[in-house]
């Protein structure tokens, strides 16, 4: 029980820096998208462009952890399944014998 529910918690919190990162990249593109003359006339496209991909490669990362995080938790939660299961049939067996 307690596995699930810290596996819970580190995953609620990496989604929530994902959903941050997200946000401010979209403001970000907000911001470039309202003033894309101003962007075009100074030729700062491939710097803004890079400012919003700082935001999305942090958003990837925080992502790529989560799915470790929540993979291990489920395997985790898969095994203690399948080793009382095989704990059960394993006494079964032993009683009938």
């Amino acid at each position: 029980m307690y596995i699930h529910q810290h596996s819970s918690l580190v995953l609620l919190s990496h989604i929530r820096l994902s959903l941050k990162y997200v946000a401010e990249g979209g403001s970000v593109a907000e911001e470039v998208i309202s003033t894309i003359r101003t962007a075009q006339a100074f030729g700062t496209q491939a710097i803004l462009a890079s400012l919003y991909d700082t935001f999305i490669t942090g958003s990837s990362k925080v992502d790529m952890k989560a799915a470790v995080w929540h993979g291990s938790g489920l395997g985790v939660f898969f095994f203690v399944i399948y080793a009382s299961y095989a704990l059960g049939e394993n006494k079964q067996l032993r009683s009938v014998a």
